[in-house]
């Protein structure tokens, strides 16, 4: 058996061998010469690799990835393959389902090679659907041939073989007897018997055998004069769906001049020169089984040899590369995430200047599309996109939101998928860099990258590191600001400017439904002065007398002309303070003003969600964070109101609204300067504080998660501009939001939440229930956050206070000493945490409180561990499994943290008393259950699958501790 030698470098491997299944790579590998050492992976390659020599060639193996075949994930695998190494030809060998015809005597066993017949190149790909009995197909186009040379060889080994044997039974002989345990897993031919193919209208009766079909309709053919397997050259057909229908497979074969189907191969011949070469394993029918799968497997294998020891690799070595040849060929990509706007009009010198600018003169490689918010950076750029993918098809166009990291990053993982790049683990970093590398590599051709959105400069800043840079490659960014535009490049610029009146007016044609207001020109050109000739301006007016039907383009002008100018300057002046431009546009100023009062006249209600929402995030807003408005369908007619002024949308799954960024700014500024956002604040604050869940109910996770940006909003207007707000109400909405970050393990952030909480309370007296309880709570987050010492010295206080205050027995004063016990035994003060413990367990008893009492529970447990950090083990244990029992019997759901967290101290109180096995059987329970209740990267799901692992070293269970222990690695 050949054994690993010495590894060479990945540019020495020339040929490359592609596998779908295990027992194909398996004969693959047998029919090395010599096996290498592996080689590290390349960057962003996942793919299993194998290393070894053929003759002279040197040879790299990979497989598709397991329960991932058909011809995308081949494509995948090839790619990664020609991008690590110097591959100059391949080879796809495997199995595939054969066809029997007079003309052409296929039997299991034998070999079947890709080659140019008729009108095909030797592959045909279709598109089968469902193909069971009775199934339908459909051919769907043609591939590329095999490379020239490979054909040649290929030729010269036929008419080799005219003159000798072909030398598979050797081959096989050699696998055999270097890989005895070949033969034992059915590596060897089956035996004639068991070669049976069933007329094509007759489908299999049952079984995994087709011991129950009717023998009777088994085609009658001549027996061979030998058991060697033979050789077939021609067109393969290749699909998404496995072919099982003997009526199908005959209509095909007859249409196509196919002898054998695949799944594989269609997904290989346009990106990866490569010949097909397969073993007949079954008829394609629904007769197959999976029993001549090895040994066919193995005479394609052979061949595979056979064709390598032919070709000579200095020959190959003459061969270009496989990823410059299909890169010189290459189809573009594009990722475009906006739909086409067939509607756009004009921007033509901008059009013109982008494509004189980046592919007549290139002059610059980088450029940037400014102006204000709503002059139509974003669908110039569309247009410009399109154009290129229509007009220059070697161009691949990738689109990137950049408004901020989160978009960013979605996008770089939509392009790795459409580049077919794969990562380890799906991590932000990782993809970034891979995508950045592959478009800075000569492999990725011609692309445009478009930077969309790119306004905020801190937020920029984090994602230049990520953009990558080629000879070939150009990048456009849209921003609002020209102070971005100029710290990203320079003075190549295009600045938009007002429409012109013909572009206006075909904009306004578009988007206005009562055509018959165009026809008064004079009335229509004073509109479009009044309104700047700005495309965002022009399009919320139409939305405005769309809705009002009542109203015409005349009265909409008295209406503008009629509000106070100052109001508008001073709009004009908040916008350019909050987004830094450098100048702007009162036009849409004075339509949103006089759209945001029409609303108030008409829809009071739809004006309260308006200023409800300017208080809060502008995007990702749930419905059931609005104020209730009854019934239900005046709600959905306020936010329609809303909607039909394109002032808030529906997000696209539905599952929450979006307001217009600067719509958003416009009207909190409107509300300020209106003396109107102090009081909204107070009501935007007493509505949040009311709806926001509790921590207590786990179940509402989804829920503050959803909640808590929108809370932060609140948090931070208050903390930059001062404005004042109700004590009361904002400090349980701070509590609330701080105990949901706790139990999310979000502590750092939970921290400064709760510390708010305090401050707010701190005018109260030091013995107020609502005082006391934010210290509480603070305190639990400083011990969480290893704040020991701030913890005891708070809790200390408190218990101090509550001694005076409150009875001995009274469940606050018990919680508080519960707390002060966690920080001493956090402190390393096990005996005082005993003491303190101990006690309040004494005193729960002598209360009615029942033994499965929430707070009788916790202190048990918290008394367990205790024991526990004091080497009283059994006395932890004893204490454990009765907590755990009774939780059992409860009402609580198994996914319930109190639950989980007494499971998980116990598993660890068993691995620490040597109970390995039964700490192995609780930590599995645990992490099954987190997989479904906590995110991927929660620091309790983490700290289980830890455990676990360990529990499973221990247990001498290393290869399944060792898995578990990357998959955190990864993490």
């Amino acid at each position: 058996m050949p054994t690993p030698g010495v590894a060479f470098p990945r540019d020495t491997y020339n040929v490359g061998i592609i596998c779908a299944l295990a027992t194909e790579k398996a004969a693959a590998v047998a029919i090395l010469d010599k096996r290498h050492e592996r080689l590290p992976p390349a960057l962003g390659d996942v793919s299993d690799y194998t290393f070894g020599t053929i003759g002279a060639h040197r040879v790299v193996i990979a497989c598709l990835p397991a329960g991932m075949k058909g011809k995308a994930s081949a494509a995948v695998v090839a790619q990664d393959m020609m991008r690590s190494f110097s591959i100059r030809i391949g080879l796809m060998v495997g199995i595939a389902g054969g066809v029997w015809s007079e003309d052409v005597d296929v039997r299991l066993g034998d070999v079947i090679v890709s080659q140019p017949t008729g009108q095909h190149g030797g592959v045909v790909q279709f598109d089968f659907g469902k193909t069971e009995a009775g199934g339908s197909s459909r051919r769907t186009g043609t591939l590329n041939k095999p490379p020239r040379e490979l054909l040649s060889a290929l030729q010269g080994l036929q008419a080799e073989h005219l003159l000798r044997r072909p030398e598979l039974e050797q081959h096989l002989a050699k696998m055999l007897s270097e890989y005895p345990a070949m033969e034992d897993e059915g590596f060897v031919r089956p035996g004639n018997d068991r070669d049976e193919l069933f007329e094509a209208d007759y489908d299999h009766e049952s079984g995994k055998t087709c011991k129950n079909c009717d023998r009777s309709r088994v085609v009658q053919r001549d027996e061979r004069l030998h058991h060697r397997p033979r050789v077939h050259y021609g067109n393969i057909a290749s699909g998404d769906q496995v072919m099982k229908d003997g009526r199908t497979r005959d209509r095909i074969a007859q249409q196509e001049e196919v002898i054998c189907f695949e799944m594989e191969a269609a997904g290989l011949m346009d990106s990866f020169p490569c010949l097909v070469i397969r073993g007949v394993c079954d008829y394609a029918d629904s007769h197959k089984n999976k029993r001549w799968q090895p040994y066919a497997a193995a005479t394609a294998a052979a061949y595979a040899r056979e064709f390598l020891l032919w070709m000579p690799a200095t020959e190959v070595a003459k061969i270009r590369p496989a990823l410059e040849a299909t890169d010189a060929n290459s189809i573009s990509v594009v990722y475009i995430p906006l739909p086409k706007n067939h509607q756009f009009i004009g921007r033509q010198r901008a059009l013109e200047t982008l494509h004189q600018k980046l592919f007549t003169a290139r002059d610059c490689q980088k450029l940037a599309v400014v102006g204000l918010g709503g002059i139509g950076k974003t669908q110039v750029v569309l247009s410009f996109a399109y154009t290129v993918m229509e007009q220059q098809r070697d161009v691949s166009i990738f689109w990137v939101p950049a408004v901020s990291a989160e978009t960013f990053e979605r996008a770089m993982r939509e392009i790795a998928k459409k580049l077919g790049i794969r990562t380890a683990a799906d991590k932000n970093e990782e993809v970034k860099e891979v995508v950045k590398a592959y478009l800075s590599g000569p492999q990725a051709g011609k692309w445009l990258l478009i930077v969309d959105n790119a306004d905020d400069m801190h937020v920029v800043e984090k994602l230049l590191p990520y953009l990558p840079y080629s000879a070939d490659g150009s990048v456009i960014f849209t921003t609002r600001t020209t102070a971005v535009a100029q710290q990203l490049v320079g003075s190549n610029t295009i600045e938009l400017v007002k429409l012109q009146p013909d572009e206006a007016n075909q904009l306004l044609t578009h988007a206005l439904n009562r055509k018959e207001f165009l026809q008064e020109t004079s009335v229509v050109t004073d509109f479009f002065e009044e309104l700047d000739y700005v495309p965002l301006a022009i399009t919320q007016a139409a939305a405005y007398l769309n809705i009002n039907t009542n109203l015409s383009i005349a009265e909409y002008l008295r209406l503008i002309r009629g509000t106070d100018d100052d109001k508008a300057c001073l709009l004009s002046k908040e916008i350019r303070d909050h987004t830094r431009y450098e100048q702007s546009s009162n036009a849409i100023a004075r339509t949103w003003i006089v759209s945001f009062e029409q609303i108030q006249e008409r829809d009071s209600e739809a004006a309260d969600l308006l200023r409800f929402i300017a208080c809060i995030e502008w995007k990702d807003i749930p419905h059931s964070i609005l104020p209730p408005i009854v019934p239900e369908a005046r709600m959905l007619e306020a936010i329609g109101t809303l909607s039909s002024y394109a002032f808030v949308s529906k997000r696209t799954d539905g599952m929450a609204y979006e307001m217009h960024r600067l719509v958003h700014l416009a009207c909190w500024i409107w509300l300020r300067e209106n003396g109107k956002l102090h009081d909204t604040q107070l009501r935007v604050v007493a509505h949040l504080a009311a709806i926001f869940p509790t921590a207590e109910n786990h179940r509402n996770r989804a829920t503050w998660r959803a909640y808590t940006p929108h809370a932060a909003r609140v948090r931070k207007q208050h903390e930059h501009d001062g404005c004042g707000v109700e004590a009361r109400e904002a400090s349980q909405l701070y509590y609330n939001v701080g105990c949901c970050l706790q139990v999310d393990g979000r502590i750092k952030e939970a921290l400064q939440w709760l510390h708010h909480s305090c401050r707010f309370r701190a005018a109260l007296a030091e013995d107020h229930p609502d005082r006391l309880e934010s210290q509480w709570v603070l305190a639990l987050a400083h011990i969480a956050n290893g704040q020991t010492k701030e913890a005891i010295h708070m809790l200390e206080q408190v218990v101090t206070i509550e001694k005076t205050s409150l009875a001995e027995d009274h469940p606050d004063r018990l919680a508080s000493q519960y707390a002060l016990a966690r920080a001493y035994e956090a402190n390393g003060q096990t005996k005082e945490a005993i003491q303190i413990i101990e006690q309040v367990i004494t005193i729960q008893k002598k209360t009615s409180l029942a033994e499965d009492h929430p707070s009788r529970l916790v202190s048990q447990l918290e008394l367990a561990l205790a024991y526990r950090a004091n080497r009283q083990t059994k006395e932890g244990i004893q204490l454990l499994e009765q907590v755990v029992t009774i939780y059992k019997e409860t009402s609580l759901a198994e996914e319930h943290p109190s639950r989980i967290v007494s499971q998980y101290e116990l598993a660890l109180a068993y691995g620490a008393n040597g109970q390995t096995k039964e700490a192995i059987y609780l930590l599995e329970q645990i992490v099954t259950i987190q997989k479904t209740s906590l995110a991927e990267d929660h620091p309790d799901r983490l700290a289980s699958q830890y455990a676990l692992v360990m529990a499973y070293i221990e247990n001498g269970q290393t290869k399944e501790g060792i898995q578990l222990l990357d998959h955190i690695v990864t993490i």
